[in-house]
């Protein structure tokens, strides 16, 4: 298994398989807040509810927002905890002094509200400060640290619940402190707040507890150059049937993450998108939505009854699993009882996050959002199908792979999305299926691969291809289809079946 490629992941969860609706429903496992405007991102455990504006706040939490709350305004969220009885919220603010006095003023403050300061600590060099303060009145207890920026701008950071459950949330106060961190935001672009701008030289020492410095990218430099700039992900499908039933077909090929820069789309894409009668995807992502669809993929994601993950996959997985969650600040006790399949979507939306790869940001979402009104939704396949799909693979094999990829697949997912976004498909095809012919497999693993390319390949772009053709009998109008890329590539691709099936496929330049 260690000879396989990260790549194998990737290929199964980042570009063939599953709606963004699917991928969407594993990410909201956690709870994840992320302002890529001013680079801080955080990711709870499930038992967070994460808010970020007033018409968002249950009432008792309105007064904590402005009224005309921007994004980018303090407080940047307040997070719920499902008991009710527990709240987390970061906020910045302006002072001009040192943090000592800083802190001075801070209890100040709270005791002329009538709070009851318990503990002030700051840390020896003085770059961040831990205040714990009580309200005997309301039964609160608050616990808040603070960095001092050397613009004068404070980050602040509080936790709070009633004195009789602080005990009981130990656990919890401490993972919600570890799991805030500001990212990306040593290389401030044009537009972020000055807050934020070469963080990682403006805050001192060891930072604030809870609080650190995410790796550093390199800043936005020139645009990526592709070699053919005409090339696209659009073909259009035609044939004497599609042209007598007055129906203008065209595919798309999506990938069901992506970032807020991938738009706008090319203008030949937006076009032909506005101005179609039906949108066709793989799984209607509306479905998702649905209370009775959320209901079973609930159900469908976890193992049964008094069933653990050990009881499925090997102790050496399971040691991998737990040393992987520990090393990103979550207990792996919250996800034993989740089936195999749901806990790699887990893993890989949480690694898509830390890259910033977002299912409201990927293809399917986009077009859905900017759906004309009168367009109508059809779907290819069904949520309960690609379920199935997940259900029918290797548990051990699987999710073993997933592990790595999370550890050492970042710059895979990195060439693989430049490739797409250039359309570069020739790169693109080879990155996706140069290792389903590696000789150095062992039996096991080319057998694995073999039934992954069956499954989620082969036997698809069949049924993908006959729901497509088939469009050449249905009502007259522009269907525009969207699927994962890779179904439009390789040797047995939708594209390659439509044709065998008599129908010119050709692709769609864009102005450079």
């Amino acid at each position: 298994m260690n000879k396989l490629s990260s790549r194998h992941l990737w290929w199964l969860l980042l570009i063939y398989l599953f709606s963004g609706s699917l991928f969407g429903q594993a990410i909201s496992t956690l709870a994840i807040y992320r302002n890529e405007d001013i680079g801080v991102r955080a990711a709870f455990l499930p038992t967070w509810q994460i808010v970020t504006s007033r018409e968002q706040a249950p009432d008792v939490l309105k007064p904590n927002f402005p009224a005309n709350k921007g994004p980018n305004d303090s407080p940047l969220f307040i997070g719920i905890h499902d008991s009710g009885q527990l709240y987390i919220r970061l906020l910045t603010e302006t002072y001009f002094d040192d943090l000592e006095a800083y802190g001075s003023v801070m209890a100040a403050g709270v005791v002329s509200q009538g709070l009851e300061v318990l503990s002030v600590k700051l840390a020896q060099d003085e770059s961040a400060l831990e205040m714990s303060y009580r309200h005997p009145q309301l039964g609160l207890r608050f616990l808040e640290r603070v960095a001092l920026l050397a613009d004068s701008q404070v980050i602040r950071m509080a936790i709070w619940t009633s004195d009789n459950g602080w005990n009981d949330f130990s656990r919890d106060i401490a993972s919600a402190f570890s799991k805030i961190e500001l990212l990306d935001a040593v290389k401030a672009q044009s537009g972020w707040q000055p807050l934020w701008a070469d963080l990682e030289q403006r805050l001192p020492g060891e930072n604030l507890p809870g609080i650190s410095i995410a790796s550093s990218r390199p800043s936005p430099g020139t645009p990526q150059q592709c070699p053919d700039p005409s090339s696209s992900m659009l073909w259009q499908v035609d044939s004497e049937a599609l042209q007598s039933r007055g129906v203008e077909l065209y595919l798309f090929g999506a990938i069901h993450v992506g970032k807020p820069d991938f738009y706008p789309l090319p203008d030949e894409i937006e076009e032909t998108f506005l101005g179609a009668d039906y949108l066709v995807f793989e799984v209607d992502p509306t479905t998702a939505e649905q209370p009775e669809v959320i209901r079973t993929m609930q159900a469908k994601s976890m193992l049964p009854q008094g069933q653990s993950l050990e009881d499925v996959v090997s102790a050496q997985v399971i040691t991998d699993f737990r040393r992987l969650l520990g090393n990103i600040g979550l207990p792996a006790e919250n996800f034993m009882g989740m089936q195999p399949w749901f806990v790699t979507l887990m893993l890989t939306g949480l690694q898509m996050n830390a890259m910033g790869y977002l299912p409201q940001y990927g293809l399917e979402s986009y077009f859905l959002s900017r759906k004309p009104a009168a367009t109508t939704i059809l779907e290819l396949e069904s949520i309960q199908q690609q379920i199935g799909f997940l259900q029918a693979l290797n548990a051990e094999s699987y999710l073993a792979y997933t592990i790595k990829s999370f550890e050492s697949g970042s710059e895979e997912v990195e060439n693989l999305i430049a490739a797409w976004k250039c359309a570069d498909k020739g790169p693109l095809a080879d990155m996706l299926f140069a290792d389903f012919d590696d000789d150095t497999l062992s039996a096991q693993e080319k057998a694995d691969m073999d039934y992954l390319m069956e499954a989620l390949y082969t036997r698809r772009n069949v049924d993908m291809a006959a729901g497509i053709s088939g469009f050449a009998d249905a009502r007259p109008g522009r269907y525009f289809v969207v699927i994962g890329s890779a179904h439009l590539l390789g040797e047995q691709s939708v594209i390659t079946h439509l044709r065998n099936e008599g129908f010119s496929v050709s692709p769609v330049s864009i102005s450079p």
